[in-house]
């Protein structure tokens, strides 16, 4: 049987987190701290593992730290929508419940980032490879001297971890020849020099060694599998063979 298709308006379900309201002040956060990219929010949070992050929240030196185009992606643009409203609310109460601080950035270093990221790799016309989000939280975790960035988002991550990986990887993909303007490449390789990425399946991992997969008992192994794969198909960017490494650990 087919869906009758309806022009009715959309009913509202909840509202916005309003950040210029609940949130006042600039802070001088540890080093240690984690900046979060919306990527890995929304994948914790649908696959029902954002305890993991909760747990690991408790026992770190520093701070979960978020930006507002963060919150806008992750809770305030879903949250109007009835088939993401309830993953957006689950986000909006871990703000209110202090989970994470919110950070601010440069707007020059935001530019910066942007402007290297989707110049430094062109055929006829450059590659756009980052978006507002990415080049927010990396421009908040560089100007607050922040070292780890929680993102799930590939495209973005191998651009610091291995941009020529990536290069090689989009000429394979489209079956052309990539070149690189040496200047944005360089640029973009000195402002992320000493970033490092997490994504969600390694705040898995280590929740899991505090202890979160305890009350699955004698299923345990197999809960903490199947929650990587869970990860895996909501977004996070990890091989098959990655998770099966994981897995034994």
């Amino acid at each position: 049987m087919q869906r009758k298709s309806s022009n009715k308006i959309q009913p509202k379900i909840g509202s916005e987190f309003n950040y210029d309201t609940e949130y006042i002040g600039k802070k001088k956060f540890d080093p240690r701290s984690v900046v979060c990219d919306a990527s890995s929010l929304i994948a914790l949070t649908d696959t029902g593992l954002l305890g993991a992050l909760v747990m690991i929240e408790s026992k770190m030196k520093g701070n979960l730290l978020i930006t507002k185009g963060v919150i806008d992606e992750s809770v305030n643009t879903p949250i109007k929508r009835p088939e993401y409203a309830f993953s957006a609310i689950r986000i909006k109460r871990a703000l209110k419940s202090g989970l994470f601080e919110i950070i601010d950035y440069d707007l020059n270093t935001y530019d910066r980032i942007l402007r290297a990221t989707n110049n430094m790799f062109y055929t006829d016309r450059p590659f756009h490879l980052v978006n507002h989000g990415e080049a927010e939280m990396l421009a908040a975790a560089l100007d607050n001297r922040i070292n780890y960035v929680l993102m799930d988002e590939r495209t973005t991550r191998m651009l610091i971890e291995s941009p020529l990986e990536l290069k090689k990887h989009l000429e394979n993909e489209f079956r052309i020849r990539i070149n690189v303007n040496q200047e944005f490449f360089d640029d973009f390789k000195r402002l992320t020099d000493g970033i490092k990425v997490i994504r969600s399946t390694e705040i898995l991992a280590i929740a899991k060694e505090h202890g979160y997969f305890h009350k699955f008992q004698d299923m345990e192994r197999e809960a903490y599998k199947a929650a990587l794969y869970a990860l895996k198909f909501n977004g996070c960017s990890i091989s098959y063979e990655e998770i099966e490494e994981l897995a034994k650990q």
